[in-house]
């Protein structure tokens, strides 16, 4: 093709870029990013140790000059009139990593910039200042992935400088109603986010510098959203650069020439959602995760609950088993203190035995009548007359034990002779006196006799 003049070349030429520009918006905008979900906990403190395993992306810039979105107007750097030999080239080429990630509070932000020269001059007083045009990250996220050609109210910016300024910008309505503004959006929002900022070199001088970092978190309920696994938003990631001072530039235009910015797909001027990005949130949270507050609490209680439980039975059985090891075996009761704890009349032995001896007799008298029943201590010593304390110390003289132990050392005996003439079988002898738990008294049984119900059993089998 042969151009006739240097006008048709140059819109040529100018056609030629913005329709380059549309298609790497449009490739851009086709790709998914997927966020994946963080299960360990994200301190917003500037430092990157948490982020080795989530959602990285770098883009540097690269630009000839700075580039409009499709079909857009940046002040005058696409001017028919605009000299582009004037433009204010950066000194340094910024390269950026951003690495995101979500959890079921918050979606979170890690940038690290490389960037030669650090300049923040602008400082953030007014209603809307100009701390774009300071180093520092840009992030806009349309909230419900509905928003076209200019930002609506559930689209929201997120600003923040080198030196930790920030500003947040929403979608008016009103605005987008009046159509007056090609990015028709208010500030002053009172939403919550967390962030910090820091930087390796020196501001606002000739000094070669190195980087600077962000660590940004937003919570889902700040942007209206609850979050879950597969859910779609549209996000931009920006990045602004000033290699110069705007101390001897006195109206915006001016200032507005020396700074650059550029986002992740290559154009320099924001806020128009048809160019984002679609991001997708992946990854599943686990059920730890997905506890609220109240779900906590109640988890929690049942938790302590269980553990008391637990405690409680774990107690209940040292204390059987303290029992079972302090119960006296068959052989270490002397041979004339066994007659106090078998079934005989006791007119027929009062005259050899003691006081005590007479007293634990009718004991023994009391507690065959009532065998099936739980008697306590406190039953038996009503029942006798005496006190709980002098029924302990008759108990620990004559026999070396507790009256609790005198009770089942009777039902043992009483069980011996139940077993062995044939009247039932373990289960049954247990319950017949009084044991609600089978094992236990096959346990305290084997504890005093020596054998197990069953090979007592089959001793006696064997006897006949």
């Amino acid at each position: 093709m042969v151009f006739k003049d240097c006008n048709c070349l140059m819109l040529f030429i100018k056609l030629s870029l913005i329709a380059l520009i549309a298609c790497t918006a449009v490739a851009a905008k086709g790709q998914v990013a997927g966020v994946p979900y963080c299960s360990s906990e994200i301190l917003v403190d500037g430092q990157f140790d948490e982020w080795k395993h989530y959602y990285k992306t770098v883009f540097a810039d690269t630009l000839g000059h700075l580039q409009s979105a499709p079909g857009r107007n940046m002040m005058a750097f696409f001017d028919d009139s605009y000299d582009y030999s004037k433009t204010w080239m950066p000194l340094s080429r910024n390269e950026v990593e951003v690495w995101i990630c979500w959890n079921m509070d918050c979606l979170y932000f890690a940038f690290r910039v490389l960037d030669g020269h650090l300049f923040s001059e602008i400082d953030p007083l007014g209603k809307t200042p100009h701390i774009h045009m300071n180093d520092g990250v840009e992030i806009y996220i349309d909230a419900r992935a509905d928003s076209d050609s200019v930002m609506d109210i559930n689209d929201y910016q997120f600003l923040f400088d080198v030196t930790g300024n920030s500003l947040v910008f929403r979608g008016d309505q009103e605005l987008l109603e009046r159509d007056t503004l090609l990015v028709p959006k208010s500030t002053g929002q009172n939403i919550y986010y967390e962030f910090a900022v820091n930087y390796s070199g020196t501001l606002n001088d000739t000094v070669d510098d190195d980087f600077f970092v962000a660590e940004i978190a937003i919570p889902f309920s700040a942007i209206g959203l609850k979050p879950f696994q597969g859910l779609k938003m549209n996000m931009d990631i920006c990045c602004n650069d000033i290699d110069y001072s705007l101390a001897d530039a006195e109206t915006y235009d001016e200032k507005s020439l020396r700074y650059w910015s550029f986002n992740w797909i290559g154009i320099s001027d924001f806020g128009y959602p048809e160019t984002w990005r679609e991001v997708q949130l992946t990854g599943a949270p686990g059920w730890w995760d997905k506890m609220s507050g109240a779900k906590m609490r109640r988890w929690f209680s049942v938790y302590v609950s269980a553990l008391g439980i637990t405690l409680l039975v774990i107690i209940a059985l040292a204390l059987r088993m303290r029992k079972v090891m302090r119960l006296p075996a068959h052989e270490d009761i002397p041979a004339p203190k066994i007659v106090i704890l078998e079934k005989q009349p006791l007119q027929a032995i009062s005259p050899d035995l003691s006081a005590n001896e007479i007293i634990l007799k009718k004991a023994t008298d009391y507690i065959t009548e009532n065998s099936g029943e739980n008697i306590h201590t406190e039953n038996l010593a009503s029942e006798l007359g005496v006190s709980i304390r002098k029924l302990q110390r008759i108990t620990q003289e004559e026999l070396q034990t507790t009256p609790t132990n005198f009770i089942s050392l009777i039902k043992l005996h009483l069980a011996a002779t139940y077993l062995k003439s044939r009247k039932g079988n373990v289960s049954e002898t247990a319950y017949e006196f009084g044991f609600s738990d089978p094992g236990y008294f096959s346990k305290l049984f084997k504890r005093h006799f020596g054998l197990s119900p069953l090979e007592y059993l089959d001793k006696n089998d064997n006897s006949v």
